[in-house]
């Protein structure tokens, strides 16, 4: 049984669900030759943000109200704005995470690295386009000239997966899926950039776009979609279970 019949099954409408999360649509118009202008980097910098340590579903949700709060993404008017304001109109709409204080106060800072990039690579476009994924990722996230702060691996990533660049996004669930403990391809506790190389090598194999495969591996898991392999996996609706190592690999407590 592949992924896609497993998400079928459980009632997933993959299409909608592909639809709403963007990241395959953005990346086959990159492909086609768009040209992603600052605001769409600063709107998939701040999505990436979001999205940190909490469900999707009620961003997705409140996309429109998401859009207005940050100005439609103006780099400028974002930076002349208290940080605060930005916190407290997130919490309004429940869009909010552990994090958040610091990420928007963090917004003007990242914002003048990212119009630094423009200043010496030409475009964020030239410069996210410059080098594979996981190695613009790292830039981003690793200390040095372009580091964005509050951004780690998988953020990075995300906020490259948004801008059409086709890539994983190593996050919790991903990580959990792929390890030893569940389908056991990884260790049983993998490194992001190993998950992030994974579902390369096995979406090429597929003939697969990787951010594809990446946001069926993602809908297995998350909250508020297929939810068969998260925190409680429902083994029963999944048709991995045979040749998945859980429940075996739970720790027997007694």
């Amino acid at each position: 049984m592949t992924l896609e019949t497993t998400l079928y099954k459980a009632g997933i409408d993959i299409a909608g669900v592909i639809a709403q999360l963007g990241q395959v649509q953005a990346s086959e118009d990159r492909e086609g030759g768009k040209f992603f202008e600052f605001r769409d980097h600063l709107r998939g910098l701040i999505l990436s943000l979001l999205s940190n340590q909490r469900p999707w579903e009620p961003i997705a949700r409140n996309r429109d109200q998401i859009d207005a709060i940050f100005f439609n993404y103006d780099p400028d008017r974002v930076q002349a704005t208290d940080p605060l304001q930005f916190v407290w109109s997130l919490r309004d709409i429940r869009c909010g995470n552990r994090a958040m204080v610091k990420q928007m106060d963090c917004l003007s800072v990242n914002i003048a690295t990212m119009k630094r990039i423009v200043s010496e690579r030409g475009s964020l476009d030239e410069f996210v386009e410059s080098a594979d994924p996981d190695s613009i990722a790292k830039a981003l996230s690793d200390p040095g000239p372009y580091k964005l702060k509050q951004v780690g691996f998988a953020l990075a990533l995300e906020y490259l997966r948004n801008v059409g660049i086709r890539a994983a996004k190593p996050d919790s669930h991903i990580l959990r899926v792929l390890s030893g403990q569940c389908l056991g391809y990884l260790s049983d506790r993998p490194k992001p950039i190993e998950a992030s190389v994974l579902v390369a090598k096995l979406a090429k194999l597929s003939g697969s776009n990787p951010t594809y495969l990446d946001n069926l591996l993602w809908m297995l898991c998350a909250k508020n979609y297929g939810d068969i392999c998260g925190e409680k996996p429902r083994c029963h609706d999944c048709g991995f279970e045979r040749t998945c190592n859980f429940p075996h690999s739970r720790p027997v407590i007694g």
